[in-house]
């Protein structure tokens, strides 16, 4: 015997009609106020950092508010490879497919200590 058994579930198969009135679930659908189908917006902080998401060739995504578009830009003007980082870290452009601004809000604090 398996996990579920519906040999003992009664099943009216001569009778068409069932319990449920479609007339009256279509009209709750149509009748429902739009605003109840809209999302909340969630509140966010209007203090942030614009920062730069690299995209690399091996599809990693590199999110940083160290640098922005414009000094990206001015690098590979200059025909920089490498971006020296605060960290000690460096950033190799010749990998980079694609770069944007990116937005760094800061979080809040949810009573973590």
């Amino acid at each position: 015997m398996g996990r579920f058994n519906f040999n003992n579930h009664e099943v009216n198969r001569g009778n068409k009609s069932s319990d449920l009135d479609i007339k009256r679930l279509s009209r709750e659908l149509v009748n429902k106020p739009s605003s109840s189908f809209k999302s909340k917006p969630k509140s966010k902080s209007n203090s942030y950092k614009v920062g730069v998401a690299l995209y690399f060739m091996s599809g990693q995504i590199y999110k940083t508010p160290e640098f922005t578009v414009d000094d990206i830009y001015d690098a590979l003007q200059q025909n920089k490879r490498w971006l020296d980082q605060e960290n000690g870290g460096a950033i190799n452009l010749g990998y980079v497919v694609r770069y944007n601004p990116y937005k760094f809000y800061e979080r809040e604090n949810h009573g973590r200590a």
